[in-house]
């Protein structure tokens, strides 16, 4: 989109009926959402043993 100076896109529905406007920075932000979300459940898989050190908390 940048190489031919584009920034915005329509939405349009099947019947062609504009709905909204999408930008690079909309992109950006959704592509940014997304990798987080990707780190987060590879952090949170399922794994083996847990440990605990300490006592009880309070």
């Amino acid at each position: 989109m940048a190489d031919i100076q584009v920034r915005r896109l329509p939405v349009l529905t099947r019947e062609k009926r504009l709905v909204g406007i999408i930008s690079l920075g909309d992109l950006a932000v959704t592509d940014e959402a997304r990798r987080a979300g990707e780190a987060v459940a590879g952090i949170s898989q399922p794994g083996g043993q847990h440990s605990q050190t300490g006592g009880p908390r309070h």
